[in-house]
């Protein structure tokens, strides 16, 4: 799989250790972003966007299937960023309304969450950062909040989230659960249960950057306060809310070079690809073990493909990073402590290979870092 997944991506001439940033856009996906590029130049942007309405529409639903959504609650927005700023907007909170959120979640949420005047209360966690069930659902009846809000996988470190557990946990208590799968999608399993889920298509989907998706379950859709455009630009019809949060305005290219990169990961078989993701995580972590100067931030047996080191010598990790894509073409990624300002408490190298990953890479790797 590792040899046909890399067969089907464009040229790089470095090492690519950065999925959880932006994936190596498949080069048939990108192709066809430039194609549908080359169409709007040609007969208009919206009679082009009308003539790739099936394949989109292809494309929602395979989406919102990985989501475990309806295809009519899944909108298409820029990012994860404009996910969460979208259903906050769409939904019917006032402030001073409570979220509670684990000590990994991510800042710019953080920060939204605050733009609302929402409270945030942080939910317990076992010593590795994970969700404590007994503890959540202790609090689900004792103290409701708003809304249940989880990072599916963190950005940062090696952590996935028990998301169907807790669901299921908020499900009966009656609270919705908001998931952030901006690193999850593509990388695990992200059908899980869960009320609203956001996410981008440019990290382990691969898709082109500017492109992202909301979906929300159909049980809240009467709850969605929905704003109807003045002008009828082709508006969903009213009985799909969640497409009426749809972006109107948007990179239909990026939109249809993501359908087409979500089309060639179903066909790779989405559980293959998560546990050779897994696979991949545990090769890194075991390939980094021991390396002067730096140490591994969760254990070689922790879950997922993001990996992170931590400098025990005072080297400052940007100008790492810049040492290793300049001296080395080797592209990671600085983890400043603003992504997740409650779990970091300084700047971190992370790592996130994707399946095609190999024991000589990591060589390399290894051997730049020393």
């Amino acid at each position: 799989m590792a040899r046909a997944w890399s067969q089907q991506r464009l040229p790089f001439h470095g090492l690519h250790l950065d999925s959880a940033a932006a994936g190596r856009c498949p080069a048939e996906a990108m192709l066809a972003a430039a194609d549908h590029a080359a169409l709007e130049a040609q007969i208009g942007g919206y009679v082009a966007e009308a003539q790739a309405g099936s394949m989109i529409e292809a494309g929602r639903s395979a989406l919102a299937g990985l989501l475990g959504m309806p295809s009519l609650g899944l909108a298409f927005v820029e990012s994860a960023s404009a996910g969460v700023a979208t259903v906050l907007r769409a939904w019917p909170l006032q402030a001073g309304d409570t979220v509670a959120v684990t000590a990994s979640e991510w800042g710019p949420n953080l920060a939204a969450f605050a733009d609302y005047g929402l409270r945030i209360v942080e939910l317990a966690t076992h010593a590795c950062g994970e969700l404590d069930l007994d503890q959540l659902e202790r609090l689900l009846a004792a103290r409701p909040p708003a809304f249940v809000h989880l990072i599916q996988v963190a950005s940062h470190r090696s952590l996935i989230q028990p998301v169907s557990q807790a669901a299921a946990l908020c499900h009966a208590a009656g609270v919705p659960l908001w998931v952030d799968a901006a690193q999850a999608l593509g990388h695990v399993d992200t059908d899980t249960g869960a009320d609203v889920v956001y996410a981008t298509g440019r990290k382990w989907i691969a898709g082109p950057r500017g492109v992202g998706m909301l979906a929300i379950a159909e049980r809240w859709w009467s709850q969605l306060r929905i704003t109807t455009p003045a002008l009828d630009w082709g508006t969903f019809p009213m009985d799909q809310p969640v497409q009426q949060l749809e972006s109107r305005e948007a990179n239909i290219a990026a939109r249809v070079g993501l359908c087409v990169a979500v089309s060639q990961h179903l066909d790779a078989g989405p559980p293959r690809i998560w546990q050779r993701l897994a696979e991949v995580g545990r090769m890194t972590r075991e390939a980094l073990v021991g390396i002067h100067g730096w140490e591994l931030v969760d254990p070689v047996d922790a879950p997922g493909a993001i990996i992170s080191l931590r400098p025990t010598g005072g080297q400052d990790v940007a100008t790492t990073r810049g040492r290793l894509l300049g001296e080395h073409q080797i592209l990671t990624s600085c983890a400043m402590p603003a992504r997740a300002p409650r779990d970091m408490t300084g700047p971190l190298l992370r790592i996130s290979p994707h399946v095609d990953c190999t024991h000589d890479a990591l060589h390399r790797l290894r051997y730049a870092l020393q």
